[in-house]
């Protein structure tokens, strides 16, 4: 592998490592953000059982304000009956004993209404109870599922961490060995060019040396001539 193979290689590796990096940041936010949900879908489903208990126990009250009422006014109407005389020829006993009769069925009426409307609250308490119970257990799971999900979620990311460290351990050693092999091809390219330089040097001296030798083999001969002449 070239040192550009192994450059785009590491380039490559260090993407990978990134792209790991912000999908798992995006994943940790987006179970934030339904953990934030959910915890909020639970404060407002406590709310709201809060209110409609409240208003259950107003209701209640109320119908068993109502008929003491209706009672009081029995006991009176009762009273006032017993203290009227039974023989004397007027009719208001009469119209008292029909009044009785209007309000005991008035107070039967009412009983029924209040038995019939605790039968429905009730109903729609337990309804409701039944649904809050749904409810909260189901929040309870989702709690559950969230918990498990950010702990798998820690540990990889804890794996994924772990990997890009060993990543980059590895990326730095390679980059530490190019560097080191670029440092050798610089000495060997220094060392290369001073063996060049005294390489010229000796050839320029090795040319001077002939240069100096033709010269001298040039008098030489003319010397030689001069001497055939004399």
């Amino acid at each position: 592998m070239t040192p550009a193979e192994r450059e785009e290689a590491l380039q490559r590796r260090e993407a990978n490592a990134a792209l790991l990096v912000a999908k798992l940041e995006k994943d940790r936010q987006a179970l934030e953000a339904e953990i934030t949900a959910s915890a909020a879908a639970n404060k407002a489903a406590s709310a709201i059982t809060k209110a409609l208990h409240s208003d259950a126990a107003k209701k209640a009250k109320a119908l068993e304000a109502e008929c003491a009422q209706w009672e009081t006014k029995l006991a009176r109407l009762k009273s006032d009956v017993s203290k009227a005389t039974p023989v004397a020829p007027d009719p208001l006993p009469a119209r008292a004993e029909e009044e009785i009769e209007r309000d005991r069925a008035a107070i039967a009426a009412a009983r029924a209404q209040l038995a019939t409307d605790r039968a429905a609250l009730d109903l729609e308490k337990a309804s409701f109870e039944k649904s809050s119970a749904e409810t909260q257990a189901r929040l309870r799971t989702e709690a559950h599922t969230l918990a498990e999900l950010r702990s798998k979620l820690a540990t990889i990311r804890g794996e994924i961490e772990a990997e890009v460290r060993k990543k980059e351990a590895a990326i730095e050693a390679e980059r530490t060995k190019l560097q080191e092999g670029a440092d050798a091809l610089m000495r060997a390219e220094a060392q290369q060019s001073e063996e060049r330089a005294k390489l010229g040097a000796q050839m320029a001296s090795i040319a001077a040396k002939e240069v100096m030798l033709e010269e001298r083999s040039r008098q030489l001969q003319e010397r030689l001539k001069n001497f055939v002449k004399a």
